[in-house]
């Protein structure tokens, strides 16, 4: 009895600090700053962030919301015979915007931004689509370039971490392309335009490794352990071709590799159940993944990438001698949310 009553004391206890402290701190940040919300329409997957912003810094005073809904643009894209978006991805793509602006308008925002990565800047109807996605949702597309892309990517990781930005690089790997960005000893920003991303690195295992047709063999499963190597060894050789600055970067101890974006939060993460992942446990868990067939896998609509995807990160690793990266929620739409010129 008397430790029932100690329990109670202790919760009201707990209940009166959170109404001292934790309430009128959180009260404060819902009640100043701007509304805002930012979608990015990335290569496979489309993301919604919506946040409190303060409009004079620019930073996020709080999240609220995030929604992510795979939207396959670039696989579309590999498949077209004449470098266009078809019917069916597009209107995909318009429902998706379509509930996504539902979604945050729910939140009263001031203002949606979008920006397009990718597979609009290679589709030769990217820029007409994104005029259709404007004038069936009010929502402006910004179809931004690679520099771009790497840069919100590393505004946005830096927004939700403590890291020196001079220690950071951001790793973002998206269905159509790839991104390393840090900062020179300038200050100014470093992009590394990869060599290959999610979907051309997929379609490369099927073409050289399996001797398949691409265009007719959507999936690379299943995959021998033999093909698997092949396929670590063929990203390591991409990842040769790096900046020179960065692959010193990566071998001081002060540099911490912040990976960004869906492909590594969704896809490389819950692989290892843990948010620092670890060459050696990454490719230990993915080679469980050998000769099985994409209906003994997990990955839903993405499951012709969930063996090929870990693989590419596995041979940028073992090429680059990152020995552990660091996977945190962040994709462009961070970036977007508090990049100055997107909110004037």
């Amino acid at each position: 009895m008397k430790r029932q009553s100690l329990f109670l004391v202790l919760l009201l206890f707990l209940g009166i600090i959170l109404v001292i402290f934790w309430l009128p701190a959180n009260r404060t940040l819902l009640s100043s700053g701007e509304m805002r919300a930012a979608i990015d329409i990335g290569s496979g997957a489309t993301n919604l962030k919506v946040a409190k912003v303060d409009p004079k810094t620019n930073k996020i005073l709080i999240q609220l919301y995030e929604k992510s809904i795979p939207v396959p643009y670039q696989k579309h894209l590999e498949q077209s015979s004449n470098e266009t978006f078809d019917q069916e991805v597009m209107s995909q793509g318009i429902r998706t915007m379509k509930a996504l602006k539902e979604l945050a308008n729910s939140y009263q925002v001031k203002k949606i931004i979008a920006v397009a990565t990718a597979a609009f800047r290679k589709a030769k109807n990217g820029e007409q689509f994104a005029k259709n996605i404007e004038q069936q949702t009010g929502i402006q597309v910004r179809i931004i370039h690679q520099d771009e892309e790497g840069i919100l990517a590393f505004r946005g990781a830096l927004a939700v971490s403590s890291i020196d930005p001079e220690h950071a690089i951001t790793w973002d790997i998206g269905g159509g392309s790839m991104q390393l960005t840090t900062l020179t000893k300038e200050g100014s920003y470093l992009i590394e335009k990869g060599q290959t991303a999610s979907i051309p690195f997929k379609n490369e295992v099927i073409q050289r490794i399996e001797h398949k047709d691409a265009k007719i063999t959507e999936s690379p499963n299943p995959m021998t352990d033999e093909e698997m190597k092949k396929a670590i060894d063929y990203a390591t050789q991409f990842a040769q071709e790096t900046n020179p600055f960065i692959k010193q970067k990566i071998q001081d101890p002060q540099t911490r590799i912040l990976a960004v974006g869906s492909l590594f939060n969704y896809g490389i993460r819950p692989l290892v159940n843990d948010s620092t992942v670890s060459e050696k446990a990454l490719e230990k868990a993915v080679m469980q993944f050998s000769n099985k067939t994409d209906n003994e896998l997990p990955g839903g609509s993405l499951v012709e990438v969930v063996v090929t995807n870990p693989l590419l990160v596995i041979g940028y690793m073992k090429g680059l001698q990152i020995h552990q990266i660091e996977v945190i929620s962040v994709n462009n739409a961070d970036g977007a949310l508090s990049y100055p010129p997107y909110w004037l």
